[in-house]
């Protein structure tokens, strides 16, 4: 209990210090959800669900030609549209399109009795393998002798203990899915609160500018480490717990903004700029009116950097979309350095530019141009002086 104690300490002062290091640079951040990093390579390996042994075990023996026929293509129908429900990717070659249309006057009763049932068993076991991500009865019986010893499982009650399966592909017309199979992802220490995560930037130059640096939209916080992560190739398990299979490449470390990309666009005039954030937005506008949801309605903005979170209630009957505005912060002192004068003139209002850190005389300024120093910093530079 005592263990449990320090550790539950250790990743609340750890997620502190983070969380106040983004407040420190000026970084937005809400909880997203919780989630484990899974390095795929080292607990993981592709493996071919082939479904044709489970059909094939449907007793059909008492259906007639026509019911049989039926049956198969409404099975590949369901395979077919239950992947698509759970967005698993289905293979590109064309799926079978079937006409399903009973025509019961060619069906005894036991014949649709059979049908029926059999259909019905095929989606209810199809749909429990993709909501638990666990192989279980009746597929366990398509798993090989060198499967079980790769998950480290006596038998496959064990197996099924120890693996969890993520979908990948359907092959309908193989009747097989392509799936990677993880063991023993629970014992994996790379756990901990997924956030989502959007620096705010600021109006630079008298609002003729806006800047802000462009760092990842969301972030693994473990009791170790920041770990970026791509939320798009992450899965969700059990409707909460996300799970993650490899780290975003990128050299920005979110903790300090050490090597995240700066962009910046001409402000001046009517400037609104929109960035998803977590299950809201970011704004930044030089309006103090916007028509937020592009239905004509002009509301009044809490200032020139917000957070935008969207309610829904009912007003008169009818659904209507609640904004919660939340300002963001404005920083004591400015996160970036000057513009060079000739960068601030190329600057554009429907684009970002990027810029990049230089120095004129010894001090860091902003350039559209990477690499670029004047004459003096260069023979300075070459010198060593």
């Amino acid at each position: 209990m005592r263990v449990l104690t320090v550790l539950l300490t250790l990743i609340s002062l750890t997620s502190g210090s983070v969380l106040d290091q983004f407040r420190a640079n000026g970084i937005e951040f809400e909880v997203y959800g919780e989630g484990r990093l899974i390095p795929e390579k080292q607990s993981c390996v592709p493996y071919t669900l082939d479904l044709n042994e489970f059909v094939n075990s449907f007793n059909t023996n008492n259906m007639n030609e026509y019911s049989r026929g039926l049956l198969q293509k409404r099975i590949f129908t369901s395979f077919d549209a239950i992947c698509r429900k759970f967005q698993i990717h289905v293979a590109e070659e064309e799926s079978p399109v079937y006409n399903l249309t009973e025509d019961r006057s060619q069906m005894r009763y036991l014949d649709y009795f059979d049908y029926n049932w059999n259909s019905l068993r095929f989606e209810r076991d199809l749909k429990s393998l993709f909501l638990e991500n666990k192989i279980n009865h009746p597929f366990l019986d398509t798993v090989s002798q060198e499967t079980l010893k790769r998950a480290g499982a006596s038998d496959v009650s064990d197996f099924s203990h120890k693996t969890t399966v993520f979908p990948k592909t359907c092959n309908v017309k193989q009747m097989t899915v392509d799936t990677m199979i993880c063991f023993n992802i629970s014992d994996i220490p790379q756990a901990g609160t997924i956030y989502a995560l959007a620096h705010g930037g600021e109006f630079l130059h008298n609002e003729d500018v806006y800047a802000y640096y462009d760092i990842p939209q969301f972030a693994l916080i473990t009791p170790q480490a920041v770990i970026p992560i791509e939320l798009e190739k992450c899965k969700v398990l059990f409707g909460s717990y996300i799970y993650c299979f490899e780290e975003l490449d990128t050299q920005c470390d979110v903790r300090t903004l050490s090597d995240c990309p700066i962009y910046a666009f001409k402000s001046d005039g009517d400037f609104v700029f929109r960035r998803n954030f977590g299950i809201g937005a970011i704004y930044a506008t030089t309006e103090s009116e916007i028509d937020l949801y592009q239905n004509g309605t002009r509301q009044v903005v809490p200032g020139r950097v917000f957070v935008l979170r969207t309610s829904y209630g009912t007003e008169n009957g009818a659904t209507v979309m609640l904004a919660e505005m939340t300002p963001h912060p404005e920083p004591a002192q400015s996160q970036f350095a000057v513009l060079l004068p000739e960068t601030q003139k190329i600057l554009k209002a429907d684009s970002p530019t990027r810029l990049y850190t230089t120095q004129r005389r010894g001090v860091n300024m902003l350039s559209h141009k990477h690499y670029d120093q004047g004459a003096w910093d260069a023979v300075r530079d070459f010198f060593g002086f």
